[in-house]
């Protein structure tokens, strides 16, 4: 199940250390990863596992790794880590992989029902509203501690912050700047980019089908900064974005786009 009490770097660190040991033909066991990254006691036992194996139902029910004694990655693609876990984390989302415990779809569902579609920056009561959900709320709902690691896995893969109890959701800058790097194109429509690329990896539309604040914004810093650039399309059909700008184009660090 997703809903573990994960902090997010140990996911990373378990999942290049699988994905070394394949590039060296083996396939690590459960004593393997403890023996990496859990303590000993002083009379030679392991200190508390749990994290590790915590880690480890986490990183195979999002489908970044299988197997139970011997374990694999599922893919070596290329790209940040965050970014290929955010991306199958999607995937069961929109119902594209079969989950292993129903709970796991609603993952980043959270995300989208009350920050994304609504226009939300900010939810104090996570766990209270997230189980007003009715998909969650089916399955018996989740608990407070759930919540809270959900927000710990959140903020480490910048979708926002914890903040006053509940949480800041803002797409960091630098996480939209690692989309867009991954992007196969040089340019394009901005309907093109967000259907066909970044809805595959993250949920960026609210209700009316514009982008949400959660989204926008770091655009907009991008562009502001020179990461990017949004500009018009005066002859293209494509749906615009940004308000009032009414932007249709992407680019990838250009400086030199027609208006």
């Amino acid at each position: 199940m997703l809903f573990r009490t994960v902090y997010g770097p140990e996911l990373e660190a378990i999942y290049e250390f699988i994905a070394q040991a394949n590039r060296d033909g083996r396939a690590p066991s459960r004593q393997d990863i403890h023996e990496a990254f859990v303590p000993r006691q002083p009379g030679g036992g392991f200190c508390h596992t749990k994290n590790a194996d915590d880690a480890l139902a986490f990183l195979r029910s999002g489908r970044m790794i299988q197997g139970d004694g011997a374990y694999r990655v599922t893919t070596e693609s290329n790209g940040p880590f965050k970014v290929r876990l955010l991306r199958a984390m999607r995937r069961l989302e929109l119902g594209q992989e079969e989950p292993e415990h129903p709970l796991d779809r609603l993952y980043m569902l959270i995300l989208t029902e009350l920050f994304i579609r609504p226009n939300q920056l900010f939810v104090r009561d996570v766990h209270g509203v997230a189980n007003r959900l009715r998909e969650i709320s089916e399955l018996g709902g989740i608990s407070r501690e759930k919540a809270q690691a959900w927000k710990r896995v959140m903020e480490y893969l910048g979708l926002g912050r914890r903040a006053f109890g509940g949480f800041l959701c803002v797409y960091s800058p630098w996480l939209i700047g690692e989309i867009v790097e991954q992007w196969p194109e040089e340019r394009g429509t901005l309907q093109g980019f967000f259907e066909g690329y970044f809805d595959h990896i993250l949920p960026y539309r609210r209700q009316d089908g514009d982008l949400a604040d959660a989204v926008r914004l770091p655009f907009e810093h991008l562009a502001q900064q020179g990461w990017l650039a949004l500009f018009s399309l005066q002859d293209s059909p494509s749906r615009p974005y940004f308000g009032e700008h009414r932007w249709k184009g992407i680019a990838r660090r250009s400086d030199d786009h027609d208006q």
